[in-house]
């Protein structure tokens, strides 16, 4: 994803020791955000029916912080669509987007 000036996060209502084993059992190269309190949960709207826990999504949000897309269920597991979206952002725009990161 560096190439296309992006940023994965995780998100997950586990607690952070949870999500610090999940991440090195998978061995990921990226960020991990625990959410036990259902913060960032409720502010996208992820919580699945009955139960306390959000369900699988995917959201690439664009360097104007817009939502750009959003891939849920499977394919929100799988990164291709993801990936996808990433390039309907003008390279100008990435380009603005990466110089306001570093500044």
């Amino acid at each position: 994803m560096t190439e296309r000036k992006a940023t994965v996060l995780a998100v997950s209502t586990d607690d952070l020791e949870t999500m610090k084993k999940f991440k090195a059992e998978l061995k990921a190269q990226y960020a991990f955000v625990a959410d036990p309190d259902a913060k960032l949960v409720k502010l996208f709207d992820t919580k699945m029916p009955v139960m306390n826990i959000a369900s699988r999504t995917t959201f690439v949000i664009g360097p104007e912080r817009r939502v750009v897309s959003v891939q849920t269920g499977g394919d929100a597991l799988e990164p291709e669509g993801a990936i996808k979206a990433c390039a309907l952002r003008p390279a100008a725009a990435a380009d603005a987007g990466a110089s306001a990161v570093k500044k």
